[in-house]
């Protein structure tokens, strides 16, 4: 192994091939294997807190190579130099820091990757090879992988609602980043918008169960159960609610049960594509319970609403970007 393919590995630019040679490799010497994790984590913290000092990361990276392959150490220092910046920038994504840090299993190889998207306004319908299928709300992409060991994970931004086939030979999870969520022949809805304060998951049959990272259990839900969880206190909270109220919007509906102005302008901004300012902070937090089609226009949403609570809008149409719409 060259200290070059050292640094494809470290920058992201190694072939599956060379990647598949490193990291054998490093598991066959259980020396060589601790000297890199002292390296790699080194580069991790440096690229997480500037004010380490170059010397020490150098020296780090020194004492490895030379450890590894001796007699090797000035050619490997002139490459440290030229590749310091890109190596740095790379470790600071959470990708390369992924892909580094747990082992590697067999099987955990991507072997077919996809991605689907919905447009603002829209929903979508994907239909896999066993029948299952998935719909995607306003605004939501989801990626497929398809792994050596035959578990297909989805990663999704948005709100998506899985109708999944039992099949006890496939394994299939959704990979939330904090947590995993694997299915058991199941059909539930997962909201998880970047701009939201938290993940919500609701049940509508069969059973899904919540993994940490490690593939720790963590919670099992049943039908009917609806979980909450927050993304800054990092904490789950399980309740019962009518799954119906979640999967609404695959029907074709809004239904706001007790909903704060605030968050019925955040839905209706993903779903219509425009701008809502609520020049009246009063009103935003004022509550609402409403069932209302989505093919209604935005404006008569909001006649809606100004019946009930008196309130008042204006719409101002853009040529270019969203319209804005000024509730006062």
């Amino acid at each position: 192994m060259s200290e070059e393919i050292f640094i494809r590995i470290l920058n992201n630019s190694a072939t599956d091939a060379e990647k598949s040679s490193f990291f054998q490799s490093i598991e066959e010497d259980s020396d060589q294997r601790e000297q890199y994790k002292q390296c790699k984590n080194l580069y991790v913290a440096s690229s997480l807190n500037p004010e380490l000092h170059d010397s020490i990361q150098k020296e780090s990276f020194e004492r490895f190579w030379d450890r590894v392959h001796p007699g090797k150490q000035q050619k490997v220092l002139n490459l440290w130099y030229r590749y310091a910046a890109v190596v740095l920038v790379t470790l600071a994504t959470s990708f390369l820091v992924q892909y580094l840090i747990p082992e590697k299993q067999p099987g955990d190889e991507i072997v077919q990757q996809i991605e689907y998207s919905s447009e603002k306004g829209s929903v979508s319908k994907v239909l896999l090879e066993d029948g299952s299928a998935i719909w995607l709300s306003s605004a939501t992409s989801v990626k497929l992988e398809k792994r050596g060991n035959g578990e297909m994970m989805a990663r999704m931004s948005g709100e998506a609602y899985f109708d999944l086939v039992s099949d006890p030979g496939r394994k299939f999870s959704v990979d939330m980043g904090s947590f995993k969520v694997r299915d058991i022949g199941t059909k539930f809805n997962i909201r998880a918008y970047k701009d939201e304060p938290g993940v919500y998951t609701s049940l509508v049959d069969g059973k899904i169960e919540f993994l940490s990272k490690a593939d720790q259990k963590l919670l099992t839900m049943k039908p009917g159960e609806y979980m909450q969880f927050n993304k800054q206190s990092m904490k789950m909270t399980l309740s019962e609610q009518d799954p119906t109220i979640a999967t609404a919007w695959k029907d074709g509906k809004f239904v706001f049960i007790d909903k704060t102005l605030s968050e019925i302008c955040h839905e209706l901004e993903n779903w219509y594509n425009v701008r809502i300012v609520i020049e009246n902070k009063t009103l935003a937090g004022t509550k609402y319970t409403s069932v209302i089609k989505r093919t209604t226009t935005i404006k008569l949403v909001l006649q809606m609403l100004s019946l009930t609570d008196k309130i008042k809008y204006s719409i101002t149409d853009k040529k270019e970007g969203s319209d804005i719409v000024l509730i006062y």
